[in-house]
């Protein structure tokens, strides 16, 4: 997994609240697709998270508080992902995202 997070760490720095729901959902897939044949554990609970966090983001009238709520728990799994992949670059992307989510929420 050679993802690239940049968008996404920009984003959580300037504060996910003014991120337009159409770049989410961008960003949202993009993570979705770096996870596909990742066999890593705690993966699916990711992927399954972003699903829902999709949903969520594309309902009629998102629902702010569970939003926070899947952010954080994506944050505290990407955390965790972050001590389990081999790239050490790469669990520090992710330890970063994870964290910034968590905040973010």
């Amino acid at each position: 997994m050679a993802a690239r997070f940049t968008k996404l760490q920009n984003a959580i720095g300037k504060g996910l609240k003014d991120m337009a729901v159409k770049a989410a959902i961008e960003q949202i897939d993009y993570w979705d697709e770096q996870l596909k044949g990742v066999e890593v554990s705690g993966t699916k609970g990711i992927v399954t998270d972003l699903h829902s966090l999709k949903a969520k983001l594309q309902a009629s009238e998102p629902d702010g508080e569970a939003v926070k709520k899947l952010l954080d728990d994506l944050g505290a799994k990407t955390a965790r992902l972050a001590g389990r992949v081999d790239d050490e670059k790469l669990g520090a992307t992710l330890k970063d995202v994870g964290e910034g989510l968590e905040k973010s929420a």
